[in-house]
């Protein structure tokens, strides 16, 4: 049996981040979520995800700069 994918939602709008918890995990996905920038940038960084589904306006630090820091970190992310 093969490990399922790993996904990261960033979403600051809980029923939104909800709502695609929801339909990864009923397509067989392992997701979990982060609400603000730093939490997102935190669990990105720990590695272990295969993809970021990462909003852009995000509290905090935002999705563009999450997303540079991930990218410098982990390239293949």
């Amino acid at each position: 049996m093969s490990a399922k994918l790993r996904i990261l939602v960033v979403e600051d709008e809980p029923a939104i981040r909800r709502g695609l918890l929801d339909v990864f995990a009923h397509h067989g996905f392992e997701a979990s979520g982060a609400a603000t920038g730093e939490e997102g940038l935190r669990a990105g960084l720990s590695g272990g995800h295969d993809l970021v589904v990462l909003d852009l306006m995000l509290p905090g630090i935002s999705g563009f700069d999450v997303c540079e820091r991930l990218r410098a970190e982990h390239a293949r992310l």
